[in-house]
């Protein structure tokens, strides 16, 4: 039987940050108005994806056996 690959979750990289401030930059220099729709969402797909990578980067581990924990 072969064990499930782990994938490992390296955290965002500051340049990653840096360009997704700088676009929120554009955005507020450009007005929510002129950015448009598509614009608009493909920035708040960025910026959920960059928080949710960076969450899972500092969440902490739980380990799998707590005292007072039901056991199957």
């Amino acid at each position: 039987m072969t064990e499930p690959a782990v994938h490992r979750v390296s955290p965002p990289a500051a340049s990653e940050v840096s360009a997704l401030i700088a676009w929120m930059r554009r955005l507020s220099d450009a007005g929510v108005h002129q950015a448009g729709p598509a614009g608009l969402a493909a920035f708040q797909h960025a910026k959920q994806d960059l928080l949710a990578r960076i969450e899972r980067h500092h969440a902490p581990a739980t380990p799998y056996h707590q005292p007072g924990d039901c056991v199957d």
